[in-house]
């Protein structure tokens, strides 16, 4: 996106856990660079995008260099939900980090979006709002019925992305979890870090830890309004350094036992 081409949020965390003795794995996506499986992403989806990261859990275990004990996965956005469902699956995982992590459906999102933006929009009636909200309705109730929209065919990402529900899974994350979030985002409000809260406390999950940045944005840079719109002329690209600390204090926090 034009003025977030400087914008490397895993090499900043990367660099800043390496420079206080972590050690880490970065990959390219399936598909991109020097990763395989391009011809396999139509039929993707976030569950067989999950066994990628499986896949590399399993290399790492492999090496001598590595305590295959104490391997955490720091997720963000879509791999925060990747994040837990490795979590959920994977007793051996030491520790899950999610950041701007879904708590709700794709499709209750889309509808949720969609609300933020008609109430910032001043020039539309409430008749014209409301029609738009009953056609965003009947667009996901369509989807999950498992139809297509006019002139669009929905890819089985999507399909998964409206029906999943993210709090079954994240009832199974046992490990210690850090779910990290910006005041701002309005790609993911800033309720569903609670509701990721409560759902693994309630559960039984006593080692759960949630930290909300003010300002900040799903990109988790600082910003005004915290818009998309806004994403090409922030004023920096780069994540704050209390993010980083906080995901360095988390882990130096973990008991090594």
């Amino acid at each position: 996106m034009p003025g977030l081409e400087q914008y490397a949020p895993f090499r900043q965390i990367a660099e800043r856990l390496a420079s206080n003795g972590v050690a880490v794995l970065r990959v390219d996506d399936r598909g991109i660079g020097g990763s395989t499986g391009r011809e396999t992403l139509e039929n993707a989806t976030t569950t067989s995008l999950a066994e990628d990261t499986r896949a590399q859990l399993a290399w790492l275990r492999a090496r001598a260099d590595i305590d295959g004990a104490r391997i955490i996965v720091v997720g963000h956005s879509e791999g925060a939900t990747i994040a837990s469902m490795v979590g959920a699956s994977d007793p051996r995982l030491f520790a899950v980090v999610m950041m701007a992590g879904p708590g709700k459906r794709g499709g209750d999102i889309a509808i949720e979006q969609q609300e933020d933006m008609l109430r910032s929009d001043t020039t539309m009636t409430e008749a014209m709002k409301a029609s738009l909200r009953q056609q965003q309705k009947d667009a996901v109730k369509t989807v999950l019925a498992g139809g297509d929209l006019p002139g669009q065919k929905f890819p089985a990402w999507g399909r998964e992305y409206f029906a999943y529900d993210p709090l079954p899974t994240i009832r199974k994350v046992k490990q210690p979890l850090l779910i990290l979030q910006g005041e701002r985002d309005r790609q993911i409000d800033q309720s569903h870090a609670t509701l990721l809260l409560d759902a693994a406390r309630s559960a039984g999950n006593s080692r759960v830890t949630m930290k909300i940045f003010p300002t900040l944005n799903h990109l988790f840079l600082p910003s005004k309004t915290g818009s998309v719109s806004e994403y090409s002329h922030l004023e920096t690209n780069a994540v704050p350094g209390d993010v980083l600390d906080t995901l360095v204090s988390w882990i130096k926090s973990l008991p090594v036992a």
